[in-house]
């Protein structure tokens, strides 16, 4: 296999990965993909076959043109990699290292072919030694594939370095073809380097995905174990799963609920398929349910509590999971209860005094009251009726003067002091 054939399948290799990244980062959110990974392997598969089509085409386009493609994706490749190890790249940075790729490329075109390829190789060893030296930097954080990735990246800019060395110093002709040692030991490199690279970019970024997942999933199960209110996911009414909150209502000792019959959580057998009649004819209807349902717990104790329930699809798997939050309000209730009682006391003792109120028909002589029902009452028991007052009896002095003293049967008002 020649020089020119190996340039060729770098090209297509390249452009290859390129299209998978493309069609894998349009499956994940915008926050997750990486589009420097994308920019860097067609970049670098244009540049390697315009470098393929050297002698065929004019070296503006063979070698200013092409190098500029395939550094240029070296350093996007480095940014990308910035980007896993959560480096930000300022738009001046990136600037910078394109305009010092094609002035220097732009610079050596006119230089001999030895000359042409040192200047390629030595422009290329720096760019690749920082992304080696940044992925290792934040390795620790993340894979052993990373670290493997990293030291294959300084392998290349190790051999970069040494071939440009050597069209330096060289003698004879040392030209991008040149069936030498060199030549096939760094395109072999930069071979195993992009298959390397290729596939370990989307392993990583299923690895990134992956724990973007487990970081989603232990936030929400933190959230969950922490709210007062019980969260629970129900299937064909038995309970698939729920939070901490759920089983301290209920009084079931931790990890006990799952796998019961939503049966466990009411009084008797008439209570549970009412409330499930209710419940799953509210969520068919409209899609959810809301209301207040009579509960039990463990040790008997009924209670009311609030729901909220809607269904849900977990993954591929078909609707019939519905998910449901309670909130135990039985000491809502029970101030509730006590709330209308006193309003019904304060609403029947207004009616009492209302009935006082107003135009009153009473005896001129008896002095008894006139009801509503048109019967006669004495005055003292038509007011204990309609309202909170009492009566005692007693006498007062020109009662006592008129009714005892004009008889002579008592002494003069008021009585003097009995003593002994």
């Amino acid at each position: 296999m020649d020089i020119r054939t190996i340039i060729l399948a770098l090209g297509f290799g390249n452009l290859v990965f390129g299209m998978v990244l493309i069609v894998l980062q349009e499956s994940q959110e915008r926050s997750e993909r990486n589009p420097f990974w994308i920019a860097a392997k067609c970049l670098q598969g244009a540049g390697w076959l315009l470098l393929a089509a050297r002698g065929t085409v004019i070296d503006l386009l063979s070698y200013t043109l092409g190098n500029f493609c395939l550094l240029a994706g070296f350093s996007y490749e480095c940014w990308a990699i910035f980007q896993i190890a959560n480096r930000p790249v300022a738009s001046a940075m990136r600037i910078t290292c394109l305009i010092y790729l094609l002035a220097g490329l732009a610079l050596s075109t006119p230089l001999p072919p030895s000359k042409r390829l040192a200047i390629t190789s030595l422009l290329a060893s720096p760019l690749l030694a920082i992304a080696a030296r940044k992925m290792l930097q934040s390795a620790s954080k993340t894979s052993p594939l990373q670290t493997f990735m990293a030291w294959s990246i300084a392998l290349l800019a190790l051999i970069a370095c040494f071939r440009g060395v050597l069209a330096l110093i060289a003698t004879e002709e040392f030209a991008l073809f040149s069936p030498n040692t060199i030549q096939f030991v760094t395109f072999a490199v930069v071979f195993y380097i992009m298959l390397a690279n290729g596939f370990g970019m989307l392993v990583l970024s299923k690895e990134k995905s992956d724990r973007r997942l487990r970081e989603a999933l232990e936030e929400q199960k933190a959230i969950l174990d922490t709210l007062p209110t019980g969260i629970c996911i129900i299937k064909n009414r038995v309970i698939v799963s729920c939070n901490p909150a759920m089983e301290a209502m209920f009084l079931f000792p931790p990890g006990t609920l799952p796998g019961q019959s939503a049966r466990c959580l009411y009084e008797n057998d008439k209570l549970f398929e009412r409330a499930g009649q209710t419940i799953y004819d509210d969520i068919a209807a409209s899609g959810r349910f809301e209301g207040e349902i009579l509960h039990r717990r463990s040790n008997g104790e009924q209670f009311w509590a609030k729901q909220h329930g809607r269904t849900i699809v977990l993954g591929d798997r078909p609707k019939g999971y519905t998910v449901f939050s309670v909130t135990d309000i039985g000491v809502q209730k029970q101030q509730q209860e006590l709330l209308a009682r006193q309003k019904e006391e304060v609403e029947a003792t207004l009616a009492r005094i209302k009935r006082l109120e107003g135009l009153i028909s009473i005896c001129m002589y008896c002095k008894k009251i006139r009801t509503e029902q048109d019967a006669w009452e004495q005055l003292e028991k038509y007011i204990t009726a309609h309202s909170d007052a009492r009566f005692s009896h007693g006498i007062c002095p020109d009662c006592y003067s008129r009714s005892l003293l004009g008889r002579g049967e008592a002494t003069p008002w008021p009585p003097a002091p009995t003593t002994r």
